[in-house]
């Protein structure tokens, strides 16, 4: 563990080769102490939002996680901010709000999901986009229903979508993604590209996760049913967001769609 002077951060330092030993006890959920009402330690959940400059929302998204709702409900929580060299003051805000912050030095949403995966342990994981565009004060019905299921992810397009939080381009081109998911998967899931995902540990600890940028939703979903994982979906009521997006709605899309395929045939090919 590295110091970086931002009180409680964590840097992780990938040029080392003894990285995983010191991930440890400094990442893993604060320490639960037992319930005096039934002798029993609470279950743990581990909310995870990757960040790339988010200064204008991660202060809510933080907010918003209903830390009393599901203490009230048996469990204990931790926020960890994954931050992939952010150059506003979003590191500093997270820790003003009492998150857990890791320093990703390789560039990528899906490369700050694998190391959040690697070192974080908890009984249950919620991953959330830091734009405040996802209603994490869900956080408790997800893990309700991961008592239940392997994986249960946010949709977008089976619930509401505000004015403003998409376009029809993008409506359409998530639509068609998820789709190309059915389709070559043989498994149902109407928002492949959502960016709110909840996963019980056993079902993160069989994750084999390749990806490295936006096409990391659609390596988990292949990564779900190549597992076997049973999958929930819940509606969703998706914001807009306060600042530009960072996906090329065209690029990002065909970059989406080719991993897709690609997952595909490698699962065919696969002995």
């Amino acid at each position: 563990m590295i110091s970086t002077g931002l009180g409680n951060v964590t840097l992780l330092n990938w040029a080392t080769n003894d990285r995983f030993d010191q991930w440890g006890e400094s990442l893993t959920p604060r320490t639960i102490t037992h319930d005096q009402r039934t002798g029993e330690a609470p279950e743990t959940v581990a909310v995870i939002i990757p960040t790339l400059n988010e200064e204008r929302s991660i202060g809510k998204v933080i907010d918003g996680v209903p830390v009393a709702d599901l203490l009230q409900n048996g469990f204990e929580t931790a926020v960890y901010v994954i931050d992939g060299q952010s150059t506003d003051n979003t590191r500093e805000i997270a820790v003003e709000k009492g998150a857990q912050l890791i320093l990703e030095e390789r560039q990528g949403k899906g490369q700050a999901i694998q190391t959040a995966f690697k070192s974080i342990t908890a009984d249950y994981a919620i991953m959330v986009d830091g734009d405040d565009t996802y209603p994490i004060e869900m956080a408790t019905e997800m893990t309700r229903l991961l008592q239940t299921h392997d994986v249960v992810i946010g949709s977008r397009l089976k619930g509401t979508i505000e004015p403003g939080a998409m376009t029809r381009l993008n409506v359409v081109g998530n639509t068609l993604l998820s789709l190309l998911a059915r389709a070559l998967f043989g498994v149902h899931i109407s928002d492949v590209c959502t960016g709110f995902w909840g996963y019980r540990s056993d079902a993160v600890r069989r994750m084999e996760l390749a990806a490295r940028g936006f096409e990391i939703e659609a390596d988990m979903f292949a990564e779900c049913v190549r597992k076997d994982l049973r999958i929930a979906e819940i509606p969703i009521t998706y914001r807009a967001r306060v600042d530009q997006p960072k996906l090329s709605s065209l690029r990002d899309g065909v970059k989406i769609g080719l991993f897709l395929c690609k997952r595909r045939l490698r699962r065919a090919v696969a002995p």
